[in-house]
C-alpha cells in the first residue's frame, strides 16, 4: 500500500507541477467606428448652425418654423428637470414658442401646403425627423 500510495503522491505533484499556458492578453479596444449622419440628421445640423445665432424670429412661414425648431431642441437640452427658477423660465419659453406638438402640426401643415418645393420639403423633414 505505501507504494500505491508513494505513486499517487508523485502523480499528484506531477500534474501539480504541469505548466500552465498563460492566458492571452485582452486585445486593444477598437476604434469606434465613424458615426455616419443621416441626411435628415447632417441637414437638421445646417439648419442649427444656421439658426442658433438668428435672435429674431423670421417672418417667412418655413423659416420661422424651422427657427422655432432649433430653439425649442436647444431649450429642450438646457432643462434640468428639478423645477428651478431656470426650469420655470425654460418651461414658460417654450410656451411662448409653442414646442412640442403645435409645432410638429404647424410644420406637418406647411410641409402639405409646400409639397412642391423639394428643398423646403427636405428642411421640413429634418424637423419632423428630429421630433
Amino acid at each position: 500500500m505505501s507504494r500505491l500510495f508513494a505513486a499517487g503522491l508523485i502523480t499528484l505533484a506531477l500534474a501539480a507541477c504541469k505548466p500552465v499556458a498563460e492566458p492571452v492578453p485582452p486585445a486593444e479596444p477598437a476604434a469606434p467606428a465613424p458615426a455616419v449622419q443621416t441626411a435628415a440628421e447632417s441637414a437638421w445640423a445646417a439648419e442649427q448652425d444656421r439658426y442658433l445665432a438668428v435672435n429674431v424670429q423670421p417672418s417667412d412661414p418655413l423659416e420661422a418654423v424651422l427657427w422655432r425648431g432649433v430653439r425649442c431642441d436647444f431649450l429642450g437640452g438646457e432643462f434640468g428637470g428639478d423645477n428651478s427658477e431656470q426650469d420655470r423660465a425654460i418651461n414658460a419659453r417654450m410656451d411662448e414658442l409653442k414646442c412640442g406638438d403645435e409645432l410638429l402640426a404647424e410644420a406637418r401643415e406647411l410641409r402639405g401646403t409646400r409639397a412642391g418645393d423639394p428643398a423646403a420639403v427636405a428642411r421640413l423633414d429634418a424637423l419632423l425627423a428630429r421630433w
